[in-house]
């Protein structure tokens, strides 16, 4: 099955192309399903030069809304997870068909914000990203956790990392919230993720994963696809697959598995 479910677009502010677009990208290549995951905004603009505004939220769920394809087309969003903010998200759940979650800054003791994109994380940043991983599966609104280890874009893998690796993975077998393998990291050529280790660290606790190109354009919808199922296949997991079960998306394993 070719199916992407983590797909962000010109709404983002740091990705290109239209809704439509991504969507005929899909039909063309033969997808079975294709799910939108923009970055949902908060109320007050925290983080707005990497998301929508929140005035947008509207305009991005109608253009999602109206793609009639041979296929679903899913509306979702990535979400930055905080219990302080739980109503919000749940609300937008209420009205979407997934969220999945992401890890994109965390809080320092000094009130600022580190992010790995940029000047990478230090140890008390590795700390915080653990707990904030697993606040978020623990949340009861996403359907999966994506790029687990995006930490590790300017960061060596070390005993720390391997210690991210454990417990996130714990807590995804324990919650039953799948863990992504996105190809993203491969496109980009950063390096960092998807990481080779990390994921031998998470096989030990679970065997199963999705797999996601997070593109950013719709010519790299499917892009590394191949590169990351073989990922998957090289280390033995099992590749996740959506379904609808009672009006519901669901991951399963892929016939066979």
């Amino acid at each position: 099955m070719l199916y992407n479910l983590h797909t962000h677009s010109f709404y983002c502010g740091h990705g290109s192309g239209r809704i439509s677009e991504y969507a005929s990208r899909a039909e063309e290549k033969g997808f079975s399903f294709l799910g939108f995951s923009e970055h949902c905004p908060f109320p007050d603009g925290l983080f707005a030069d990497t998301r929508m505004a929140y005035g947008e939220m509207a305009a991005y769920e109608g253009d999602v809304r109206a793609e009639e394809r041979p296929f679903p087309v899913l509306l979702g969003y990535e979400i930055d997870y905080m219990k302080g903010l739980h109503q919000y998200f749940a609300e937008v759940r209420e009205r979407t068909d997934y969220l999945i979650a992401g890890v994109h800054f965390v809080r320092r003791p000094d009130g600022g914000w580190a992010t790995p994109f940029s000047q990478g994380f230090d140890d008390g940043d590795i700390v915080a990203y653990i707990d904030r991983a697993i606040e978020a599966m623990e949340s009861g609104l996403i359907t999966f956790f994506a790029h687990p280890d995006v930490f590790l874009c300017r960061r060596p893998y070390d005993r720390l990392a391997a210690d991210a690796a454990r417990e996130i993975s714990r807590a995804s077998k324990a919650l039953s919230i799948p863990l992504e393998i996105n190809g993203n990291g491969i496109l980009k050529g950063k390096g960092g993720y998807p990481h080779p280790a990390f994921w031998e660290e998470v096989r030990k606790n679970t065997d199963a994963a999705v797999l996601s190109t997070d593109a950013h354009h719709p010519k790299h919808l499917d892009k590394t696809i191949c590169e990351i199922r073989r990922f998957a296949e090289n280390l033995d997991f099992t590749v996740l697959e959506p379904a609808f079960d009672d009006g519901r998306l669901v991951l399963r394993r892929e016939q066979g598995s």
